[in-house]
């Protein structure tokens, strides 16, 4: 783990790579975890349990259905341009869902942009990441970037069931969001081209 975070503290890019899954994991797993919650609070109990189910599943699908495209994008567009965009998508999914209220469509769509936004975040930060660094630490960098979007995301699931209790759905929805913030700097400084497969 000592040399997977030196090898990602030297390399800009790396860094970029990591961050995005990192984030990308956090704001998806802070809203999707109290939204069957969300949904409890206005549908019956004979009913909530088909409805979350619906809801889950266009989330996942937003999550993996068009993964293959979010590769083939990352190729076309380039990492850090997918990396904003599911930047975007994830901002955009907090809006809605923060604003749907009761109305479930509305959740709906939120939950399956969440899910796309992740899916961008997800692999073209993981494909930046594995690029950016040496051959012969891939494996142990990749471990390190499993462990720290794992801690981000049982952060996320720790905290979002307080704030929602204090602050409601909405303002959990807006604190994900703003957790983007420092993301979409480092997403934005110049990442300057390196050589990856030079040994250390």
């Amino acid at each position: 783990m000592r040399a997977a975070w030196r090898v990602v503290r030297e390399r800009p890019a790396a860094r970029l790579g990591i961050a995005a899954v990192a984030v990308g994991h956090l704001v998806m797993v802070a809203v999707m975890s109290m939204t069957p919650v969300r949904l409890g609070e206005f549908h019956d109990d004979a009913d909530v349990l088909r409805v979350v189910g619906i809801v889950l599943s266009l989330h996942i699908a937003g999550m993996y259905a068009l993964s293959p495209l979010v590769g083939w994008l990352t190729d076309r567009l380039g990492r850090r341009a997918v990396i904003l965009g599911g930047v975007g998508v994830l901002l955009a999914a907090c809006a809605v869902a923060g604003t749907a209220g009761h109305h479930t469509p509305e959740l709906s769509l939120g939950l399956a942009l969440l899910g796309l936004g992740w899916s961008g975040t997800m692999v073209a930060g993981s494909t930046l990441l594995s690029e950016s660094v040496p051959t012969g630490v891939r494996p142990s960098v990749q471990g390190l970037s499993d462990l720290t979007m794992g801690l981000a995301g049982a952060g996320a699931a720790a905290l979002s069931g307080f704030v929602v209790r204090v602050a409601g759905y909405p303002a959990l929805t807006l604190l994900a969001a703003i957790a983007t913030v420092p993301l979409v700097a480092l997403a934005l400084r110049p990442v300057p081209v390196e050589a990856p497969d030079k040994e250390e």
